[in-house]
């Protein structure tokens, strides 16, 4: 019975574990003490995760992920798929067609009963809810879920169960790991339940295996290596472009005063939220051809050369200039979860993965005990040419430095994915904090959004009151899971042996 406390920074002699849960960062350390591989220890967290934390994701979701592992640098691309069911909101999974990739690779080394133990244990078993998963459990969120969801979850008082066990999922998870192909994998359970699909209707939906997207940087006289999913339906792209703007503030002396600084953030997470083709938390295109086809150095110069001359306006100049971009704008009600990261690093194989169902436990509506997935295209009805999959607001990351690689990253919470990565960033290529990036993870944060700067409620007092000087109105945030300013899991080696890990304050993750 899982009931381990979350441990938000650890240093570790070999490896580093970042997940959303204690018991997944417990399964991925069990599996490397078997002699599996990042992709396995990665594989077991996933399926822990899938049990403890229903609400952000589980096996009918998808996922999407870098690694460099004995040398290869790759991505793995598996969103949902859109069907040809106007009437659904339901998807076909990319989780699924993941795991059998995975395995048909060869780069698993241990079997699927191996992998999958400690999750089976897990769902047979019990476990004790997160706050978390509390949190989630409540209110509007709560209310809405399936009959069949709330029987698993909630008590006949309608509180969180002591004790959650949920023996459906435990099934769907032996029948996993005995199946030698996802089509073995659906027809069995399909047979006993055929679920939200028409008999007719296939479940294909291939994994992509797209070349990463990398920048390259120079930082205290280090070459960095940025690398990312560059696919349409992440924000890899634009977590680059927000680190090359960092560097390019530094380069332009505008950073030395730390409330200016701060200001120069702000401003540049504002111009790059303008400039990304898809309104936040939709599939609505602001463009006839959504691209990530863009030039980020190019880029990147241009954005900071905006921000300073923003930088030396008048405050009411600058607004007059922040009220033509989608700043001011109530843009979205973005689910406060709906995302999971992990970050597994062993020796030399370092890998950054990250995983969705859509809003907070997807469609609300499960089948086989795990929350199906939510489609955003079936929801609108409003998809662009040759579009196949939903977009999923994801961007995994890894940074080499001189060819190594050094720290694997990501974050979850929408929008605000993107706002924590760029945000660490700044921190150390924008203004030079030079402390490890798990520590840096403690930091207070700010976030533009809907006309307001999102901040911690400890964020520095001068560079607070600088900000309300210029105008922004100030929301003051907790370190709470449903009002996050990003959830961040990370992993760095600090030199050749040594490596430090972090969970974000905010969650319930565990770092070992």
């Amino acid at each position: 019975m899982s009931s381990e406390a979350p441990i938000h920074v650890h240093s570790s002699i070999g490896f580093g574990i970042s997940t959303p849960v204690p018991s997944a960062t417990a399964a991925a350390n069990n599996i490397r003490q078997q002699g599996g591989s990042v992709f396995d220890m990665y594989l077991a967290a996933l399926a822990c995760a899938w049990v403890e934390d229903p609400p952000n994701c589980g096996p009918f979701g998808r996922m999407q992920g870098v690694f460099s592992v004995a040398g290869e640098v790759g991505c793995i691309n598996a969103p949902t798929g859109i069907r040809r069911a106007p009437e659904s909101t339901v998807p076909v999974p990319g989780n699924i067609a993941a795991w059998f990739e995975l395995k048909r690779s060869g780069r698993l080394r241990l079997p699927g009963s191996a992998l999958l133990a400690p999750a089976v244990t897990l769902a047979q078993q019990g476990f004790k809810p997160s706050k978390d998963l509390k949190i989630a459990l409540a209110g509007e969120e709560g209310m809405e879920l399936s009959e069949h969801l709330k029987a698993i979850y909630l008590d006949e008082t309608g509180a969180p169960r002591e004790i959650i066990r949920n023996p459906e999922l435990a099934y769907l998870l032996q029948i996993l790991a005995q199946s030698d192909s996802e089509d073995d994998f659906w027809s069995i359970l399909r047979a006993k339940d055929p679920g939200p699909w028409r008999a007719e209707e296939t479940l294909d939906n291939p994994v992509g295996q797209p070349a990463p997207r990398t920048l390259e940087l120079e930082s205290d006289g280090r070459l960095q290596r940025f690398i990312t999913t560059g696919a349409l339906e992440t924000w890899g792209t634009w977590t680059l472009l927000g680190a090359a703007v960092a560097v390019e503030l530094l380069r332009s002396g505008v950073l030395h005063d730390l409330s200016r600084a701060m200001e120069a953030y702000v401003l540049s997470t504002i111009l790059l939220l303008d400039r990304i083709p898809f309104a936040v938390g939709t599939l609505e295109p602001k463009v006839a051809c959504p691209s990530v086809d863009v030039d980020v150095p190019t880029e990147a110069i241009a954005i900071a050369e905006r921000v300073t001359r923003l930088l030396n306006m008048p405050t009411d100049a600058l607004w007059q200039d922040l009220n033509l971009t989608c700043y001011p704008a109530q843009l979205n009600s973005a689910p406060r979860g709906n995302t999971n990261h992990f970050s597994i690093v062993s020796g030399d194989d370092f890998l950054s993965f990250t995983t969705s169902i859509g809003p907070w436990w997807g469609s609300k509506v499960s089948w086989w005990g795990a929350p199906l997935g939510y489609s955003y295209a079936m929801k609108s009805s409003c998809l662009f040419d040759g579009q196949t999959h939903d977009v999923t607001e994801m961007s995994p990351l890894i940074l080499e430095v001189a060819g190594k690689p050094m720290l694997a990253i990501g974050s979850a919470g929408s929008e605000r994915i993107l706002g924590s990565l760029t945000y660490l960033l700044f921190l150390r290529f924008g203004l030079g904090y030079r402390e490890d990036m798990a520590d840096l993870l403690a930091k207070p944060r700010v976030f533009p959004k809907d006309g307001k700067l999102r901040m911690h409620a400890d964020f520095w007092p001068e560079a607070r009151a600088h900000l309300e000087a210029r105008g922004f109105e100030i929301a003051p945030t907790a370190y709470e899971c449903d009002v996050n300013l990003g959830m961040v899991n990370a992993v760095e080696r600090l030199d050749s042996h040594q490596y430090k890990s972090g969970a974000d304050p905010s969650t319930s993750g565990s770092a070992l």
